[in-house]
């Protein structure tokens, strides 16, 4: 177990993603740790939980991913080492790990502290050192007690009716892209031969495009993204700009 990912709202300004690595390194020199974002939007539980589940299982087994986004540093909420058959996960305990903690047979410890803690730095002090070693082998003597009831966060599903089915945008991309949580499986199975007519915010799509190229540039379109989740998009734009829609926005989509 060599591999640790960081996903954390650090951004790339301050010292911060470099001390957690630096921690890192010290313990196991031969880590090779991945930075695959510290630009979450700083304090945003719900989009880390998003993008951790978009990439954890493309990585070999048994990496080690570290995820920290934050807010309630230093308070009640408990230091988490969660366990699946593959991966071990490293965090806070307050949703960052809900899509995991949904979808795969796991356990969750609390993680306890060897050395003194900043309150405002779990990241450091407590996440990277519990990264290190647990890369290094596993070791139950760094883990504590069971947390039975870990947070999971409220992760809206789309509801179908016989006309249609109507979800909600669960994440803004890089690009301005919208993302829905109306999988592409529920498409296909209720609007075979049917056409598709998508409103978001007041405006009408008509279809779903098989590429960015086959959407007009400057015109809202929805296409299926690489995820299998309906995406609402602006070829050469950012269709978050676009139309003004926001995380969290109906999006209705009826068939005919």
């Amino acid at each position: 177990m060599s591999v640790i990912t960081l996903c954390t709202d650090f951004g790339s300004y301050d010292s911060y993603a470099a001390s957690m690595k630096g921690v890192i390194l010290g313990i196991n020199p031969k880590a090779t740790i991945i930075d695959v974002t510290h630009n979450i939007p700083a304090h945003n539980i719900a989009a880390a939980a998003f993008v951790l589940n978009g990439y954890y299982t493309y990585f070999p087994k048994n990496s080690v991913h570290v995820v920290v986004v934050d807010p309630g540093v230093g308070g009640q909420r408990y230091d988490m080492v969660l366990r699946t058959r593959d991966y071990i996960f490293i965090g806070p305990d307050n949703g960052v790990f809900s899509y995991i903690l949904i979808s795969q047979p796991s356990v969750c410890y609390e993680l306890k502290s060897r050395h003194t803690v900043s309150t405002t730095f779990h990241g450091r002090d407590i996440f990277a050192p519990a990264a290190a070693r647990l890369s290094l082998k596993w070791d139950r003597s760094i883990v504590g007690n069971i947390i039975r009831r870990p947070v999971i966060l409220d992760i809206p599903k789309p509801i179908i009716s016989s006309r249609g089915i109507t979800g909600e945008v669960i994440h803004i991309d890089h690009f301005g892209n919208l993302i829905t949580n109306i999988p592409s499986d529920k498409l296909k199975i209720h609007a075979v031969n049917k056409v598709l007519a998508i409103f978001i915010k007041g405006v009408k799509i008509n279809g779903i495009q098989e590429t960015y190229e086959r959407c007009r540039n400057g015109v809202p379109c929805a296409i299926i993204n690489s995820s299998g989740l309906l995406e609402i998009a602006v070829n050469s734009g950012s269709a978050h700009e676009k139309l003004g829609v926001n995380r969290g926005d109906k999006v209705n989509v009826l068939w005919k």
